[in-house]
């Protein structure tokens, strides 16, 4: 009978260990399952950050090529800017040439009376029609002859340069037995009487065009005396340097 209770209370003490143990196990389970998911995310986290880190370095590897290309551009654009830069002061200094020339052409020719100023890429001389021509004529007098005798020899020496003589008028109407219809016709034959006279001189056609432009575009100036408008009547050679050769030497470089 004692042996038989012994027994008994010995299966007892069995089950209700084992119970407990099956519950701490349980729970462990669970403990175990959920520390799997937190270890899941936290590895779900990583390789997105993984992820983000490699889109970050492909961003970075990009914007370092697009500097450099930036800084490649900025350099060819300074280098650019430096080229057009000598460019310009060549041009400046074949212009200060050119007048320089013509200056010197007409240093020894007394009472030419011309003007020259720079535009832009040319170069506007401006003889007075008196120093040329006698007033109401379109035939060159000889001191009109020996001034663009002076200054043929530059045009000659720069065949490059490409020469635009203008004839202008003031607003007097033309009297009524003159050789020529009007101011534009007259200011027309000067034109055409000048370059004729440069040809003679051997200045390359193609050098040359002759332009009449009436009384439309007077100078502006007042005169001193009573001939008000004597400076809108005038000869004017508009002169276009060769400067093509510089940009032909710029694109070999």
């Amino acid at each position: 009978m004692k042996i038989k209770l012994l027994s008994l209370l010995l299966l007892g003490i069995i089950s209700v260990t084992s119970c407990v143990s099956s519950k701490k196990f349980k729970s462990l389970q669970e403990d175990n399952a959920n520390l799997q998911k937190m270890l899941d995310a936290q590895k779900g986290k990583l390789t997105d950050c993984e992820s983000s880190k490699m889109d970050l370095e492909k961003s970075i590897a990009k914007l370092n090529s697009e500097v450099g290309n930036s800084k490649g551009e900025l350099t060819k654009f300074q280098n650019q800017v430096s080229e057009l830069e000598k460019m310009n002061k060549q041009k400046e200094a074949e212009i200060q040439r050119i007048k320089d020339e013509i200056h010197k052409a007409f240093s020894m020719v007394d009472g030419a009376d011309l003007s020259v100023k720079q535009m832009g890429d040319k170069l506007y001389v401006s003889l007075p029609n008196r120093i040329l021509y006698k007033k109401g004529s379109g035939i060159l007098n000889k001191n009109g002859e020996t001034i663009l005798k002076s200054l043929s020899t530059v045009f000659t020496k720069n065949s490059g340069m490409k020469v635009v003589v203008e004839g202008h008028a003031d607003k007097t109407p033309v009297k009524s037995d003159a050789p020529f219809k009007d101011n534009l016709d007259l200011s027309t034959l000067r034109a055409n009487n000048v370059v004729r006279y440069l040809l003679k001189q051997k200045v390359a056609p193609e050098q040359l065009t002759a332009s009449g432009r009436s009384s439309f575009e007077p100078t502006g100036v007042v005169a001193e005396g009573r001939d008000k408008t004597a400076m809108d009547r005038r000869i004017e050679f508009i002169i276009s340097p060769d400067v093509s050769k510089l940009y032909e030497l710029s694109k070999k470089k």
